[in-house]
């Protein structure tokens, strides 16, 4: 796996800075992780990500880039959502991701990433 890949799996949770906020119902809950986008490479991706109420939220799951390995995904942490930004919170460090939500689906865009990361994920409870 090169080390590109590895930052891309933390980048989850750790890059930018952000205030702390309460968490929202608007993605509270379970979803299926269904895609993974860094710096316009898109990964095979499985796994769930729960926002629970209490403001903690953990992902589980796999990553697969073209030409490389499957690697596991597994994070934890808190999060909250202000407006149109979720604020993820692990090991101390934050990362802003601007949300887009359409029905069931929701986008994840990393703030500061050009290509943009994204994550897609689908409601499942």
């Amino acid at each position: 796996m090169k080390l590109g890949r590895i930052s891309a799996c933390l980048a989850f949770g750790l890059l930018a800075c952000g205030d702390s906020v309460s968490p929202s119902g608007d993605l509270e809950g379970t979803w299926d992780l269904i895609g993974y986008s860094d710096a316009g490479t898109a990964a095979v991706t499985t796994g769930t990500a729960t926002f629970r109420g209490d403001g903690t939220f953990t992902v589980s799951g796999t990553l697969t880039f073209p030409d490389e390995p499957t690697e596991p995904v597994f994070l934890s942490g808190e999060w909250a959502l202000q407006g149109g930004v979720l604020v993820l919170t692990v090991n101390g460090q934050q990362s802003l991701w601007n949300v887009s939500l359409n029905g069931d689906e929701a986008t994840l865009t990393l703030q500061g990433t050009t290509p943009p990361t994204t994550i897609t994920i689908r409601r499942s409870d």
